[in-house]
């Protein structure tokens, strides 16, 4: 009689992945499967009752990149022993600013005061054509 022994897959804890995104209106919400995905394949130092947070500020770089970047957009997620670590890179060269919420008209301006009151670290890195907007989740 043979035995077969069948390894448990367990999350690898450390991890990154790169993920191409159109600068289309899907973008947001294809972008939010992706990190989904990442969250359930990796251990990242990020308490899983914070995972929610992490889509909430993937979906609000990467929609803030269909809005003010024509062209290609990627986001890359990655994933250390003490922080969790969400890039979107995009061709506009003008880096993210806080503004006054518009609460009316709909146009925005909520990002960054989101992630402000969720304690996620937000800065901006110029790039050939364009720019990288990184939010960090420090061990949460």
């Amino acid at each position: 009689m043979t035995t077969t022994v069948v390894p448990t897959l367990t999350p690898s804890r450390l991890g990154t992945q790169t993920i191409p995104l159109p600068s289309a209106p899907e973008a947001p919400a294809h972008a939010r499967r992706a990190t989904v995905a990442f969250l359930h394949r990796t251990r990242p130092a990020l308490d899983t009752g914070r995972h929610d947070d992490a889509l909430l500020i993937v979906s609000e770089l990467v929609t803030n990149a269909v809005r003010h970047a024509p062209g290609p957009i990627a986001l890359t997620l990655t994933t250390t022993a003490s922080t969790l670590e969400i890039a979107v890179t995009d061709c506009s060269r003008i880096a993210p600013a806080p503004r006054r919420p518009d609460l009316t008209d709909g146009t925005g301006g909520m990002g960054l005061h989101i992630a402000e009151e969720l304690g996620v670290r937000i800065f901006s890195e110029p790039r050939p054509g364009g720019k990288c907007v990184h939010a960090s989740f420090e061990d949460a």
